[in-house]
């Protein structure tokens, strides 16, 4: 009797396991991976490092409508563009004027960086649906992931947006930071400052970070 109680309890476990995370994040680390049980191609995990203890934590989504989840380059895409046998799904998706390119980028709506935009284009136009960032984790624009060490920083008053895109904070000597500018619903701009991963700095010439390039900006 204890021995046949002792496999159910095995086998619930193991059933709640797969219920929180279609993806064992502790094999593939931080990042977003399609879900091998699906055959729609449309669902995939998110997982988020937890620095504090060292742990991951596995978050389950679905691609917006006829879309689908492409693993070589972590995004959702239109169909056309990654073969799958897809079945149509239903999610919240609204016309967007933030989106550029099938992505994840910052929520121009968000003072805290805990929401992020998932970008995807379907028939020639882009779709956005919004995302909150697990609880204790801030989304990073430059690893396009929620992590639990990233520092988000407030905009700086110095600073004034006239155009949508990434600019250099001229006045960090270290080239480090920059502005990213982005245009709202309501026709004004939205800016966050935010600052380059360790060991490269943002290049005012290509708009991105890099290690590549030398640092001029004097004190």
């Amino acid at each position: 009797m204890c021995k046949s109680l002792g496999i159910a309890i095995i086998v619930v476990a193991s059933i709640a396991w797969q219920a929180h995370g279609a993806v064992n994040c502790t094999e593939t680390g931080a990042g977003r991976f399609a879900d091998p049980a699906d055959t729609t191609c449309q669902n995939y995990t998110l997982c988020v490092y937890v620095s504090s203890t060292n742990t991951y934590l596995a978050y389950n989504y679905v691609c917006p409508t006829s879309s689908v989840f492409n693993p070589n380059t972590a995004q959702c895409t239109a169909s056309s563009n990654y073969v799958c046998n897809v079945s149509t799904s239903t999610n919240n998706t609204t016309t967007s004027s933030v989106c550029t390119a099938d992505g994840y980028v910052a929520d121009p709506s968000s003072t805290n960086c805990t929401t992020y935009i998932e970008c995807v284009q379907v028939n020639g136009t882009f779709t956005e649906t919004t995302y909150t960032c697990p609880d204790g984790t801030y989304f990073n624009p430059n690893t396009t992931l929620c992590e639990s060490d990233y520092n988000c920083t407030t905009t700086d008053s110095t600073f004034s947006c006239t155009a949508a895109g990434r600019f250099a904070n001229t006045a960090d000597t270290t080239c480090q930071t920059y502005y990213f500018c982005v245009l709202a619903n309501n026709g004004t701009y939205v800016q966050y400052l935010y600052t380059c991963p360790t060991t490269s700095v943002f290049s005012p010439t290509i708009s991105m970070c890099t290690t590549s390039y030398t640092c001029t900006n004097s004190g």
